[in-house]
């Protein structure tokens, strides 16, 4: 027995129709069947989108789980960049320091070099203001080592010089110059202490050099074997590096005022 959904009367099981109202129990059985049809179709569909969201969630889990492993091996790739490219720039700022530290070395000892030969080479020179001993070695040294008539070779083995100052005897040559004799006397080789090789200076410092022979006297003075400027005979000397030997001589130098 079954009772109808609209009265409420008891109707028999397979009554397609309610005797007392005539309620449709086939419409209501549709119904009921669809229902039934749309609650598993529902059923349905939940299981259906929760697989596919399980599924979504596992893909979405497995990108971001690659995409930290590529993050993490990018962060320790650029760290490793970072790392060997600061090493590399401390090895360069190192081997730049240590080159510009041997350069500057370096030109420190060239400098000091070059002033060591700057200064060997200014104290190997004569200057044009040298004093009247160093001049008279000047003058006889160049005259020696030019070859001069009589003055060759004069100076060879001597140890000094004495510079005779004589104005007693200056008609003896041409050009007297400021009327001052200087008789250069070897005394190694003229042991009678006179000599025959002297010059005269003029005001602007032209040297007139003189080998004396026994025919000159007042009336036949001599000629000067070569007039020369004293520059051109420091030149001379400085060219052909006699200035430390002139230096030396003139220490040897000695005065001597007496009359020629």
């Amino acid at each position: 027995m079954k009772f109808c959904p609209n009265c409420g009367k008891k109707t028999e099981n397979d009554a397609k129709f309610c005797t007392n109202c005539g309620y449709n129990f086939t419409k209501r059985d549709n119904i009921n069947h669809s229902n039934d049809n749309s609650i598993n179709q529902k059923q349905i569909t939940r299981k259906a989108e929760n697989k596919n969201r399980s599924h979504k969630f596992v893909w979405i889990i497995g990108v971001m789980v690659i995409l930290c492993i590529v993050s993490g091996g990018w962060f320790l790739f650029k760290n490793k960049s970072q790392s060997a490219s600061s090493a590399n720039e401390t090895t360069t700022e190192s081997a730049d320091a240590k080159i510009s530290s041997n350069t500057t070395n370096g030109s420190t000892t060239a400098q000091n070099s070059n002033s060591n030969d700057t200064s060997n080479n200014a104290s190997d020179k004569l200057s044009s203001d040298i004093g009247p001993k160093e001049t008279a070695a000047a003058i006889a040294y160049y005259a020696d080592k030019s070859g001069l008539d009589g003055w060759k070779d004069y100076l060879k083995g001597n140890n000094g010089i004495t510079i005779i100052l004589s104005s007693a005897h200056a008609s003896m040559v041409s050009d007297i110059g400021q009327g001052m004799l200087y008789g250069v006397l070897n005394e190694q080789l003229n042991v009678n202490g006179v000599t025959k090789n002297i010059y005269t200076l003029d005001e602007d410092d032209t040297v007139n050099i003189y080998h004396l022979s026994d025919e000159n006297s007042p009336d036949n003075p001599a000629t000067p074997i070569k007039s020369v400027s004293k520059d051109e005979i420091i030149q001379y000397i400085n060219d052909h590096g006699y200035a430390s030997d002139v230096k030396k001589l003139g220490s040897r130098v000695t005065l001597d005022q007496e009359s020629y």
